[in-house]
């Protein structure tokens, strides 16, 4: 019963992952926020918009101290190529059917002379933001993946150590068995023995049962002798 137990656990323990490759894609958009123009880069991926939202709120605090507002998150510095900015870095995200936008981007009219330098590592960002966001998700999956092959493993070795005792006890029945038949052999043995000794010694009593009769009638004999001396 304990056995079927063990094994009727296995396949709700067992975690399929379906691999597959995924392919960041990196685009050009505009947004809008507070009437303000915000040049941006944007991704698509396969994920609800409060994940993404918050893997990308977390992504941005490699990049200052971002803070979630009602239409978008908010850098108001920012740290790009290890140089400090007292100018806004904006993201976002927005969901659309299945999939959710994730964007980052900046007021092009407040970055003015480092505009360029801004635009180039914004692409980058959403890129390296898209991959690290299915890196995260396809970990957690090998994560629960190992779990599960941890459990089985464990299963595993359970029933081995338990092949292992009932092996060992069956090993041990064997030899108490073969002791037993030794013992019964000998009990055979030492039985037939007895009866023969009982034998002889029944042949002894009655020899002497005899002998002892014979030796009374010579008492009596004697006696009867003796009381007619006068």
């Amino acid at each position: 019963m304990n056995a079927m137990k063990k094994f009727v656990l296995v396949p709700f323990l067992l975690v399929y992952v379906i691999s597959f490759g995924q392919t960041v894609v990196v685009k050009r958009e505009k947004q809008k926020i507070k009437n303000d123009n915000i040049y941006s880069f944007s991704t698509t991926l396969d994920a609800n918009a409060e994940d993404v939202n918050s893997a990308l709120l977390k992504f941005l605090k490699n990049y200052g101290k971002p803070k979630q507002q009602e239409e978008a998150i908010v850098l108001a510095e920012c740290i790009i190529n290890g140089q400090a900015f007292t100018k806004a870095l904006y993201g976002g995200t927005r969901q659309a059917n299945a999939v959710t936008y994730a964007w980052i981007g900046v007021n092009l009219k407040d970055w003015a002379a480092d505009s360029a330098m801004v635009v180039s590592r914004l692409e980058a960002m959403v890129k390296e933001f898209g991959v690290n966001f299915y890196r995260d998700k396809i970990q957690v999956q090998i994560d629960e993946a190992q779990r599960a092959v941890d459990i089985v493993s464990k299963q595993q070795q359970r029933t081995l150590n338990e092949q292992q005792s009932i092996q060992q006890k069956i090993e041990n029945n064997k030899k108490e068995y073969q002791q037993l038949l030794k013992a019964i052999q000998k009990n055979r043995s030492d039985s037939v023995a007895l009866v023969l000794r009982l034998d002889k010694n029944k042949a002894s009593t009655d020899s002497l049962r005899v002998v002892s009769d014979k030796v009374k009638q010579a008492l009596v004999f004697q006696k009867e002798r003796q009381g007619k001396v006068n």
